[in-house]
């Protein structure tokens, strides 16, 4: 576990009621463009991945778009957190790991080979899920195996 001191101000407050709530399987987030809704996503995941041992699969429809996008987002989420300097950040694999061991990894569903490679995922984000095929769905939703995790999609 990884102590965060958090003011309710860095969040969204339409989002802040969701940011304890782990009972869903699946998530989504509604909002137009600039509403905030990516960036409570990884908030409540950085959140998530701080209290327990978790495992991260961020996608997005092509995975080259990640660093400059969920990537960096997460960065900046974990700089803002106050915990950027305590965490391994390997741009080369697209691969973020806490001191408590909890990892983010990031892949596009344009190589679906290399997801199905992937285990041990505890929760998956989708950035853009509107640009997922129904065949991409079924692919993560495989990945994904604990009943009690739930889904951030954007």
């Amino acid at each position: 576990m990884i102590n965060l001191t958090l003011s309710k101000q860095i969040f969204n407050p339409t989002y802040l009621p969701h940011l304890f709530d782990y009972s869903k399987r699946y998530e989504v987030y509604y909002g137009s463009a600039g509403s905030g809704k990516s960036h409570f996503v990884f908030q409540k995941a950085v959140v998530k991945a701080c209290n327990s041992k978790r495992r991260f699969l961020v996608v997005r429809k092509v995975g080259r778009t990640h660093l400059n996008s969920t990537f960096q987002l997460t960065i900046d989420t974990l700089a803002k957190f106050k915990i950027l300097s305590m965490c391994n950040i390997n741009k080369s694999t697209l691969t973020i790991t806490l001191p408590n061991d909890s990892c983010f990894i990031y892949y596009g569903c344009d190589d679906p080979e290399k997801l199905k490679s992937i285990a041990g995922i505890t929760d998956v984000i989708c950035e853009e899920a509107t640009e997922l095929s129904v065949s991409d769905f079924d692919q993560l939703d495989l990945r994904l195996r604990p009943k009690e995790i739930g889904r951030a999609s954007c």
